[in-house]
C-alpha cells in the first residue's frame, strides 16, 4: 500500500487539461450537435413534415383555382 503522503494527485492533475482539450473541442461537439439536431427534428414533426405540407398546400391551391388534382393533364 502506498503512503498517504505520496498520494498528492500531482500526476493526475498534470495530464488532465491535455486530455480535456481534445475531448471538449474535438469529440464532444459531435454528440451535442446530434442531440440538438434530433431534438429540432422531433419538434418539427408535430408541426410540419418537409415534403408533405408543401404538396398539400399545392393541392389546396389547385383545387381552389379549379384545377384537377388527380390528373396532371391540363383541363380541355
Amino acid at each position: 500500500m502506498a503512503d498517504m503522503t505520496q498520494l498528492t494527485g500531482d500526476y493526475a492533475i498534470s495530464w488532465l487539461p491535455w486530455i480535456m482539450i481534445p475531448l471538449i473541442f474535438y469529440i464532444l461537439p459531435f454528440p451535442i450537435f446530434a442531440i440538438i439536431f434530433l431534438w429540432i427534428e422531433r419538434e418539427s414533426d408535430n408541426e410540419t413534415a418537409m415534403g408533405q405540407d408543401l404538396s398539400s398546400e399545392v393541392r389546396s391551391q389547385q383545387s381552389v383555382m379549379g384545377a384537377d388534382v388527380i390528373s396532371s393533364s391540363p383541363p380541355s
